[in-house]
């Protein structure tokens, strides 16, 4: 039962926070230390009949003025709580360290972010198949239906204010994009067979160097239909597309990860964004020539590395908004990677970016 009346402690925070401009109830700190984000007061007994005073120490005091700037009516504790562990919101610093939230709390965190707070087209059309229990084609209606909505929003309606910047590579460039990502997440969770050789060529085809034309494009297309529909003649296997591992398998292996790994992907996921986002702003001035060549060597060394910083880019640029859930994401993916390529190409993107002052943070 949440406490009616604040103890003196939380009394005197209360009062400290509201001189800050920070309004904070006795209930709210209640539900904070119910999820474990903040520690409750240390208990001191006075001895002789003098009873017990509680105190709260720093932490718990620089936890509550964060949790009180993040939270909002109707925004869920742990949203909250991941929007902390993206950035201190008293600093709005990347190159920071992140806040001592123990480790209770941001486990429940993930556990809820991947339940209900991801919103990636694959979690959302999950949830929804889950929900509806829609097989055969009702579910790749279904799957269409929320696939082609997502990917219009993200690519074309409201992308992400670092779009513009992006490599081709990495956009939906237009409807016909659109529908191929739209067949081939189609693919993703009822099998290859469900949208044919054909369309899976133009799809790989589509996925195809910026650089390629449209004459190339089709020309590649029509190798890969042709490779494909060999293979099915011949009995072969259905080509296996990929897919997320399920929520239930994701919560498993996000228990078994160790809180240090999570942590130390945090920081170094912070950093390529922070340094992303401002080879973006300067790329292209003579000032800044040495950064932007030791930025895109880096980026460059291959398409994960690419992928990466332009996946983790866009959380400078939104940390008032949607960072937390880009950063979330990022690490639930890349620990979901049965061979670690991510993790490696990680280290290795940071080792090339990270400044010199920073370097003993990141790099062993």
């Amino acid at each position: 039962m949440s406490r009616t009346v604040p103890s003196a402690a939380d009394a005197a925070l209360i009062e400290k926070l509201s001189r800050k401009g920070l309004k904070v109830s006795a209930a709210q700190l209640e539900r904070w230390r119910a999820v474990g984000v903040v520690p409750r007061n240390r208990r001191t007994h006075l001895g002789r009949g003098k009873g017990s005073k509680s105190t709260a120490d720093d932490v718990s005091e620089e936890l509550v003025e964060a949790m009180a700037m993040v939270s909002r009516n109707g925004r869920s504790v742990h949203e909250a709580v991941l929007r902390l562990f993206t950035v201190d919101p008293r600093s709005q610093d990347l190159y920071e360290p992140h806040l001592p939230i123990p480790e209770k709390a941001i486990r429940s965190a993930f556990d809820w972010f991947v339940r209900h707070g991801d919103q990636s087209v694959h979690r959302r059309i999950e949830r929804a198949l889950k929900r509806t229990g829609k097989r055969g084609d009702e579910a790749a209606d279904l799957i269409a239906r929320i696939a082609s909505r997502h990917y219009r929003n993200t690519a074309l309606l409201h992308p992400p204010p670092t779009a513009e910047h992006r490599p081709p590579t990495w956009t939906a460039r237009n409807e016909q994009s659109i529908q191929l990502l739209t067949a081939l997440t189609i693919g993703n969770f009822l099998g290859a067979e469900e949208i044919g050789t054909q369309k899976l060529a133009e799809v790989l085809a589509d996925g195809g160097p910026s650089t390629a034309t449209n004459e190339d494009r089709r020309e590649f297309g029509e190798t890969v239909a042709k490779i494909l529909a060999a293979r099915e003649l011949a009995g072969g296997e259905p080509l296996q597309l990929s897919t997320a591992p399920s929520m239930e398998v994701t919560i498993r292996r996000l228990k078994q990860t160790d809180l240090e790994r999570i942590l130390e992907l945090r920081d170094k996921i912070a950093l390529i964004a922070q340094v992303g986002f401002i080879y973006l702003k300067v790329r292209g001035a003579e000032d800044f020539r040495e950064f932007s060549l030791r930025i895109l060597d880096a980026s460059t060394e291959t398409i994960d590395a690419n992928m990466l910083l332009y996946a983790a880019t866009p959380i400078a640029a939104t940390l008032e908004s949607s960072a937390w859930h880009t950063m979330s994401g990022l690490i639930v993916m890349i620990l979901m990677e049965d061979d670690a390529e991510y993790l490696d190409t990680l280290d290795k993107l940071v080792r090339g970016v990270v400044p010199e002052r920073l370097a003993h943070r990141f790099i062993e």
